[in-house]
């Protein structure tokens, strides 16, 4: 999309909340441009709602996103990405190849817009551009969730990660259950099936980062698991 745009500023001193509440209350159609040194984002919007995101980081394309989800392997990931044309999105060669189904492919391509966005309220600096104009076909998806949802929920999803990150340093940290404890169990609430899930993963020679990876739960509900389990006294770093 061409056009001058109509509303720029810097994310250190507008927030993305705010910036994103002004486009739905003024019901704007057209893309929000956000850039952080060499990563930007495209967040899609039509009648001021929130249709489709892209990000120029590999991490955030679909491959990665259903490696990270446990539904493809990495060799199936690199494998379909040989296949990708002008013509043909790699969506449409995973169901074609039978490494997804088009049912997951849909839920896939939903939430993998998501959290594009929801990452999105984690940059703590970078600038924005809103050119206004209509939005192609091929950049539209059937979310289904308002904005005003996504708003609430990427503030939520920041509050928890500045907790997260009071136990949980970074993502090489080594984590090993706690002798004598069953994690998840014993709670005045147990975990749930994903959290167990999570946490059947610690065994002291997995990073979080494997642990994230290798629950298919995705990144954010991996941390949440392991963080409760840490509060509880569950599992510990480990040497510590």
């Amino acid at each position: 999309m061409s056009g001058k745009p109509i509303l720029t500023g810097d994310l250190n001193s507008v927030s993305l909340a705010d910036v994103i509440s002004m486009l739905n209350l003024s019901r704007k159609t057209g893309v929000l441009r956000c850039t952080r040194g060499a990563e930007t984002r495209n967040v899609f919007w039509e009648q001021g709602e929130i249709v489709f995101a892209r990000s120029t980081s590999v991490r955030d394309n679909l491959g990665c996103f259903l490696v990270r989800r446990g539904l493809i392997t990495e060799a199936q990931n690199a494998e379909s990405a040989r296949r990708i044309t002008p013509d043909t999105r790699h969506g449409k060669v995973l169901v074609r190849l039978g490494f997804i189904t088009t049912e997951q492919l849909w839920w896939a391509g939903k939430n993998q817009v998501l959290e594009i966005v929801y990452t999105l309220f984690q940059w703590s600096g970078g600038y924005f551009e809103f050119v206004e104009g209509p939005v192609e076909s091929r950049e539209k998806i059937t979310l289904a969730v308002p904005t005003t949802k996504i708003v609430m929920e990427g503030i939520r999803r920041l509050d928890e990660w500045n907790k997260f990150s009071t136990r949980i340093r970074d993502a090489g940290m080594l984590l090993e259950p706690v002798p004598g404890k069953v994690p998840g169990v014993g709670r005045e609430q147990d975990a749930s099936p994903e959290e167990r899930k999570v946490l059947t993963l610690v065994n002291g020679a997995r990073t979080v980062g494997e642990i994230s990876r290798l629950s298919g739960q995705g990144e954010f509900e991996a941390y949440a698991a392991l963080y409760e389990a840490l509060q509880a006294g569950e599992i510990r770093e480990r040497g510590v």
